[in-house]
């Protein structure tokens, strides 16, 4: 078994049982289920491997929208000591 086949099989056995918590450009987080519970991200880990319900928000809070940035025409222009806008 080469090393690219031993990491699909790691891969796939992992995602049957529900124990990759996050994944990203080959890297996975493999979790044991009571570190799940004890973190309380094993709905997490259920509903991604579809083994479970989508999971509640636990009174996080969402996401504040960025604050307005100016467009480039409203930018000024740092090096204008009067401070007007950059034409």
């Amino acid at each position: 078994m080469t090393r690219e086949e031993a990491y699909d099989a790691v891969a796939k056995l992992a995602a049957e049982h529900a124990l990759i918590l996050q994944g990203f450009g080959g890297v996975l987080t493999i979790v044991h289920p009571e570190t799940q519970r004890a973190e309380g991200f094993e709905e997490h880990c259920l509903y991604m491997a579809g083994m479970g319900p989508m999971p509640e928000s636990k009174g996080k809070p969402k996401p504040e929208p960025a604050p307005h940035k100016p467009r480039t025409d409203e930018q000024l222009d740092i090096f204008n000591d009067t401070k007007e806008p950059a034409a």
